[in-house]
This record gives structure tokens, C-alpha cells and sequence, in this order.
């Protein structure tokens, strides 16, 4: 059984948010996703940024104001946000004394992509293998 519990949980300070990273788990799982935990500070906002995976936010608690390219809303708990790849965003958390937590999960990186072309390319030769043997 696998169970990371929270209290054992590594952390880092990333984006200017507390993250903790879920998967890829190391020697558990490496699906072609990963997901963090992410809590930003109360009156703090994470880092504007950027990249090549689409992404999307769960709110878990908390209440704050999402920016997507310059359009601004505001978010609360049981929000679920959807980030286009290459979109610029920050998520600011509106409380001065709770924090704004969100799960984040995030798929679509050319590695990834990479790394699933190398999948079904193995899988389609392993099955012509055996579509082979099979004729015989």
C-alpha cells in the first residue's frame, strides 16, 4: 500500500506558492500528467508565468482572484480552473489571514507527448510480434 502521508510531505517554495509535487510519484507511478498541491500565502500571489502544458485548478479552500493573459475573476472553493498551454497566469490569494489551496494538474508537455508516441510505438510492434506469431 502505497499512502504519502501529509505530515511526512516534502515542500518547496516554487512560483511563490508552498508546493507539494503528487506525480509523477517516484518508484510508485509516472503517469504521462503530474499534479502538485499548491497553498499561497495569505495577501501574496504566485508568480506570473508561463508554459508549454495545459493545466487546470481544483480550489480546495480558500477564496482569490485568478488572472489568465490579462483577464481577471474571482475564485473560490470548488472551482475548477482551465489553463491553455502558453497562457500567462498568477493566482492571487485575497485573505490576509487564510491560505488560497488548490490542486494542480498539468499534462500535454512535449516530453510528455514524446514519451507516449514511444509507448504506442512499442506497444504497436509488441502487438505485430504477436500478431505474427499468431499467423503461424
Amino acid at each position: 500500500m502505497n499512502i504519502l502521508r501529509a505530515a511526512n510531505a516534502a515542500t518547496s517554495f516554487e512560483y511563490n506558492c508552498d508546493l507539494r509535487r503528487l506525480y509523477p510519484w517516484p518508484g510508485v507511478s509516472d503517469p504521462l500528467w503530474g499534479s502538485s498541491m499548491a497553498s499561497v500565502r495569505p495577501d501574496s500571489a504566485t508568480t506570473p508565468h508561463s508554459h508549454d502544458e495545459e493545466e487546470t485548478f481544483l480550489i480546495l479552500s480558500g477564496a482569490g482572484r485568478i488572472d489568465i493573459d490579462g483577464k481577471s475573476s474571482d475564485v473560490a472553493r470548488g472551482d475548477v480552473i482551465y489553463l491553455p498551454r502558453h497562457c500567462r497566469h498568477f493566482i492571487t490569494n485575497v485573505s490576509a489571514d487564510a491560505p488560497l489551496e488548490f490542486l494542480t494538474i498539468y499534462w500535454g508537455s512535449p516530453e510528455a507527448n514524446a514519451r507516449m508516441e514511444r509507448m504506442v510505438a512499442a506497444s504497436e510492434a509488441g502487438r505485430s510480434d504477436r500478431e505474427a506469431a499468431l499467423a503461424k
